[in-house]
């Protein structure tokens, strides 16, 4: 399961709390907490947890990851 971004060592269900708190979208959050601008790998699965409000996602496949980055 993928629970946080470890660039920024932030959790997804901290994060979700600060996007719905201050009405953040990815990109604001991202600005806020430096999330997705370590590696990058946490990016699709941000999006997805303020998409779904899921503080805990499992580990997705390529073609999971392309649609939603496609769908930004």
């Amino acid at each position: 399961m993928v629970t946080r971004c470890v660039c920024a060592d932030v959790s997804l269900a901290e994060l979700i709390e600060l996007a719905r708190r201050e009405g953040l979208g990815y990109e604001g959050l991202s600005a806020r907490t430096g999330c997705g601008g370590g590696c990058g790998l946490c990016e699709p699965y941000v999006r997805l947890a303020l998409r779904t409000g899921k503080p805990e996602l499992p580990v997705l496949s390529a073609a999971e990851i392309a649609e939603i980055m496609r769908a930004r």
